[in-house]
């Protein structure tokens, strides 16, 4: 069972500044949260990343723009399903 416990919180800032496509949206969370060496470099595997390890993590998106759609609607679901897990889009 996975736990919210905010003891141990972990807080992240995500700037995506200039990420216009999938390749350069994957590097960039690949380089600034920590996802194992195996993430898939895809939406789903982000999904199964914040699920399985995102329940004391707090993860704002910065200049995330339009082009973050799927970003956002992924981050959405795995709130949902992810006790504990928060992420914040601001411009």
């Amino acid at each position: 069972m996975k736990k919210g416990n905010t003891s141990s919180r972990r807080r992240f800032v995500v700037d995506l500044a200039g990420v216009r496509s999938a390749v350069r949206l994957h590097t960039a969370l690949a380089v600034q949260l920590p996802l194992p060496a195996h993430y898939g470099r895809n939406l789903d595997a982000f999904y199964d990343v914040l699920t399985e390890f995102g329940g004391r993590w707090s993860i704002v998106f910065r200049n995330a723009g339009a082009a973050a759609k799927g970003l956002r609607a992924v981050c959405a679901d795995a709130m949902a399903e992810t006790p504990g897990l928060d992420i914040v889009f601001e411009n």
